[in-house]
């Protein structure tokens, strides 16, 4: 199970771990798309925990950061790490989400979004 939590302005927070192994990529990716179904309008957070991102995270991570593209809802990643933000490839071009160092900063930024479209 993956550790979810819902703010009261609607921002869905999904922690993901940067050492996702290959094995657990299937369950992981699976849930989130479960999540991003049944909070389909929901802007989303995806907070990494520290450490390098393994090619397992990279990968689950993009196809969150696509379904949430697809479906039109914003999305955010929080990391500190300059090493994932090149594994992740973010910040090459308009398709990237936005970055914070911490998801204090993305809930703020997302809430945002959530009052504007009100």
């Amino acid at each position: 199970m993956l550790p979810v939590k819902v703010t009261d302005r609607g921002v869905l927070i999904i922690r993901l771990q940067a050492d996702l192994d290959i094995d657990r990529r299937a369950t992981t990716a699976s849930a989130i798309d479960r999540l991003l179904s049944s909070h389909r309008s929901s802007p989303v957070v995806l907070e990494l925990t520290d450490g390098a991102l393994s090619p397992s995270a990279v990968s689950t991570v993009s196809r969150a950061i696509r379904i949430c593209r697809d479906a039109g809802t914003t999305a955010a990643v929080v990391t500190r790490s300059t090493e994932a933000l090149h594994a992740l490839g973010l910040g090459a071009g308009a398709q990237a989400p936005d970055v914070h160092p911490t998801t204090s900063v993305a809930v703020a930024a997302l809430s945002a979004t959530v009052e504007t479209a009100a």
